[in-house]
């Protein structure tokens, strides 16, 4: 049955995104406001108790002024450090709820299908292979995605997540986290969590007063002494209320978000994978499962919000109130409109037999389908005007790519020691004088056992086919992740070594140093996020002019053909005056300067450079190595995930 496509906008729910985590500062500020000013009342009238009747107000002021204080370093405080513990990004999430990352050599069928549809999801959709980490003690049919940015980003599943589905519900599960990533959400879900830790931390604090300081003052015989604990427990008291009303209050907040973004990221995933019974089959085994979706871990309270399903059962008295999900049956509904109501059990696993350890794979131009890449490789491209917008017919082509990626490179790309070497074969020079004295640098510069196994890998990398390398080195970013803060060190300057040591850098080379810099500094800390600047490309006729080209000499071999391509695609832009730069003056260095100004501008205004990029390229109606991997760093400059290119497939 053909299902009608929903539209998913990235840059809009991007925006969406940013808007609602504005709202919750604003919201988080007006409630410490608000507790604090409880506070100090409460502080003022103890402090009444405690003095003189016709003590004058100003010395009452003082201690609640005092407690209103202590109270907004307390909850800004704990917010603060619960948000640096989880600075390391969706790694150190996933390790605080008991997750262990998934080996990628792992020979557990159902592991193996796990890692396989992720890898799968995130080549489709242009986004780093994130890493899997697996909740080993969880019935429940759960999933999440956490982290910071697409670099840092990992996938969590449970054990009856990955147990009991179907390799379709899976992937409908997949495809559902992979919105959260692309929509912004990650960074938004991990603020929630420091917010509740924070008025959390109020309550732990009353308790604490309450179960301490009267016991010291219990044994005083001052006059004073009576009336002193009197104030201590009602000031106890009235932090661990107030506490309580204020996380009650801010799990009301975080639920009401989180329940929003559900509903788009279902209906998301249907457009990811145009099969509603997907992710539909796995919302009703989680109504047909006898855990549901329920996650046990201690740390699951504060984190429900970032699961694909409901994670914390019985939310007794306020119920839906505190629900971070909406109902299954209407998650179910607005998928799946023909549902008839009928739940399904989790399925029931057998022992892996010979016959399961590997996936077999039935994809046009995938090996074992009718033989290797379609011979329109050439059409097979980063595609930055869709995106944000990837299709099945992305999942299958880019599990295509991966089958035809050697079994070898696959390996060595999924873990750190590996990934390196892949890189680093990337980067070799076809001149042997020049791909030699590259090797000689790894030999004296580099791990040993890396520069020898990328003396080994270089061949295959070599017999690579050019719309194989980006594949490729996108599974590498997830192995890079692992790296220690020293091992990166000396990678990045290996890597600027090696793509220099031939006296030029040409545009695979920047491509290549842009897109990894770029995420390693998301996974290190050494990047800074582009703060939105300019609203209107009125005042950006030269970088935008430089970014033009750029992309039209990329795929023009002649001045005139470029200047063609380059007025197709400036014409896509109003409001802004640009003109041809010169071949010349066109350089890597200059285009990287105008990247740098193009990534502070707004969101909706990347929507109109991506197309007018895509306009040039498709202007001879193909589309070259260069312009593809052009493309390909423009759009990961800019912050925008781009899914490949089909064969056929029209560019805008």
């Amino acid at each position: 049955m053909e299902h009608a496509r929903t539209t998913i906008d990235f840059f809009a729910h991007q925006e969406t995104a940013r808007s609602r985590s504005r709202r919750l500062v604003v919201m988080y500020i007006a409630a410490v406001v608000l507790i604090c000013g409880a506070v100090a009342a409460v502080a003022w009238q103890a402090a009444a108790l405690v003095n003189d009747p016709r003590t004058e107000w100003t010395a009452l002021a003082l201690p609640a002024g005092i407690a209103a204080l202590l109270t907004a370093l307390t909850i800004i405080g704990g917010t603060l450090y619960r948000v640096a513990e989880l600075r390391g990004g969706g790694a150190t999430v996933a390790a605080a709820m008991g997750g262990v990352r998934l080996n990628a050599s792992t020979r557990d069928a159902d592991e193996r299908r796990v890692l396989n549809v992720v890898e799968e999801m995130a080549i489709a959709s242009g986004v780093p292979v994130p890493p899997v980490y697996l909740l080993p003690e969880e019935q429940g049919i759960n999933a999440f995605a956490a982290g910071y940015h697409t670099g840092d980003a990992v996938i969590g599943v449970t054990r009856g997540c990955v147990q009991g589905l179907t390799r379709d519900e899976l992937q409908g599960v997949m495809a559902h986290e992979f919105s959260h990533i692309l929509n912004g959400d990650m960074r938004l879900n991990i603020r929630l969590i420091g917010l509740l830790y924070g008025i959390v931390l109020l309550s732990m604090t009353g308790y604490l007063i309450l179960r301490f300081v009267p016991r010291g003052l219990m044994g005083r015989r001052s006059k004073d002494a009576g009336a002193v604990l009197v104030a201590v427990i009602l000031i106890g008291i009235t932090l661990v209320v107030i506490g309580a009303v204020g996380s009650l209050a801010a799990r009301i907040i975080q639920a009401a978000v989180s329940r929003q973004r559900e509903f788009l990221a279902d209906a998301a995933a249907v457009q990811f994978t145009r099969n509603p019974d997907g992710i539909a089959g796995a919302l009703r085994r989680i109504g047909g499962a006898r855990s549901r979706a329920k996650v046990r871990h201690p740390r699951a309270q504060e984190a429900g919000h970032m699961f694909f399903g409901e994670a914390i059962a019985g939310e007794s008295f306020f119920g839906s109130m505190l629900a971070s999900h909406p109902p299954l049956k209407e998650r179910i509904g607005r998928v799946l409109p023909s549902w008839d109501g009928t739940m399904l059990p989790p399925l029931v696993r057998v022992e892996p037999t010979a016959a399961r350890t590997r996936e077999t794979l039935n994809v046009p131009g995938a090996p074992g389908a009718g033989g290797g890449v379609p011979a329109g490789a050439a059409a097979m491209l980063p595609l930055l005007a869709m995106a944000g917008d990837a299709t099945p017919a992305h999942v299958a082509h880019a599990r295509g790519l991966v089958a035809a990626i050697p079994t070898e490179l696959k390996e060595a790309a999924h873990e750190a020691y590996g990934a390196r070497a892949v890189v680093y074969a990337l980067l070799l020079d076809k001149r042997q004088r020049v791909r030699e004295a590259q090797q000689k640098h790894l030999d004296a510069c580099a791990d040993h056992g890396v520069a020898a196994l990328t003396a080994v890998l270089a061949p295959k990398v070599a017999g690579l086919g050019w719309e194989l390398r980006l594949p490729l080195l996108e599974m590498a970013l997830g192995g890079l992740a692992d790296l220690s803060p020293e091992q990166h060190k000396v990678f990045r300057v290996n890597m600027r070594s090696l793509a220099e040591m031939d006296g030029e850098t040409n545009i695979f080379e920047w491509t290549l140093l842009r897109v990894v810099n770029k995420h390693l500094d998301e996974r290190f800390g050494g990047g800074k996020r582009a703060v939105t600047q300019y609203y209107s490309l009125g005042r950006l006729g030269g970088p935008v002019s430089v970014l033009l080209s750029a992309v039209a000499f990329a795929g023009a071999p002649d001045e005139a053909r470029a200047a063609r391509a380059f007025l197709i695609g400036a014409g896509a832009l109003d409001g802004v005056k640009t003109r041809l730069v010169a071949r010349a003056a066109c350089t890597l260095s200059t285009l990287e300067e105008a990247l740098t100004t193009l990534e502070t501008v707004a969101p909706r205004l990347k929507v109109d450079l991506l197309k007018a990029c895509a306009l040039i390229a498709a202007a001879d109606t193909t589309i070259s190595p260069g312009e593809a991997e052009l493309l390909r760093a423009v759009a990961d400059s800019l912050g925008v995930p781009t899914p490949p290119l089909l064969p056929g497939q029209r560019l805008v």
